[in-house]
């Protein structure tokens, strides 16, 4: 019983270095809300509705777009629980705007 006692702290230690300090939740949520709202405001400008059809596919790709700006151009400038907002705004930005580029070519 002390072995797994052990190997879970051995585990826990390993998980808090390996995520430096970043706390998972509130990560993800600020992330999520950040890929939201250039959601909304991308399908605003592009289409000049909140919905639209696709409009699935391309929260999609804007929380898709969130989580890989956040992850590529690294922490800098405005972070909030270990996500940095402004990359996370870029990255979703681009993402969007070339799956709404790729989406107006296939129709």
């Amino acid at each position: 019983m002390m072995l797994a006692k052990q190997d879970s702290n051995l585990i826990y230690a390993i998980a808090i270095i390996i995520r430096e300090g970043k706390d998972d939740r509130m990560y993800w949520i600020v992330g999520g809300l950040v890929g939201l709202v250039v959601w909304w405001g991308m399908n605003m400008l592009m289409t000049g509705k909140a919905g639209g059809t696709g409009w699935l596919a391309t929260l999609i790709v804007a929380l898709l777009g969130s989580w890989l700006g956040d992850l590529i151009l690294g922490d800098w400038l405005w972070m909030l629980a270990g996500f940095n907002v402004i990359a996370g705004a870029i990255g979703a930005v681009v993402l969007t705007w070339l799956w709404n580029m790729i989406a107006k070519q296939l129709k």
